[in-house]
């Protein structure tokens, strides 16, 4: 049981983590699907009510409320239900609450997205295959796993 603290506690900072590198833009430089680091950010055709919402999903993160960032992940969909990068943070944050099958059905969501919209990113496309790899990993199913593995790497420059 001392095991599980430890785990949730991982989870969550890895959701912080993720939510504070997906938020925060450089002053410098414009929105974009990517930065200069290669995290897949909302495009430049994400709103401004969709982008508040994502700062406080990831606020509510960062505190460790996994139900309150995805409540305000579910509001910025229903406003940009074809937002493929909201699709992806819902996916993220489903994967690190242990509900890998949903993880997978959302990432694959925001890669269908991708490939329709104007937003045709290649890091967007990578992350969401990770997403895919982490998600059958968790589940045991590694031919799956590295399958995905592999097109996330075929993605990514």
């Amino acid at each position: 049981m001392k095991k599980l603290p430890i785990q949730i506690l991982r989870a969550l900072f890895l959701v912080s983590l993720l939510f504070m590198a997906a938020c925060q833009a450089p002053k410098d430089k414009p929105s974009g699907w990517s930065s200069a680091s290669g995290e897949v950010r909302p495009g430049p055709e994400t709103g401004k009510a969709v982008l508040a919402l994502l700062n406080k999903a990831r606020q509510a993160s960062k505190k460790g409320s996994l139900a309150t960032a995805e409540s305000y992940l579910e509001r910025a969909l229903r406003i940009e239900p074809r937002n493929p990068t909201m699709w992806l943070y819902m996916a993220k944050l489903r994967l690190y609450a242990g509900k890998s099958k949903e993880a997978i059905n959302l990432a694959k969501k925001a890669l269908a997205l991708s490939s329709k919209g104007s937003g045709n990113s290649d890091s967007l496309k990578s992350d969401c295959w990770q997403v895919v790899a982490h998600a059958y990993q968790k589940q045991g199913n590694f031919k799956a796993a590295q399958k995905a593995q592999d097109k996330a790497k075929s993605l990514s420059y």
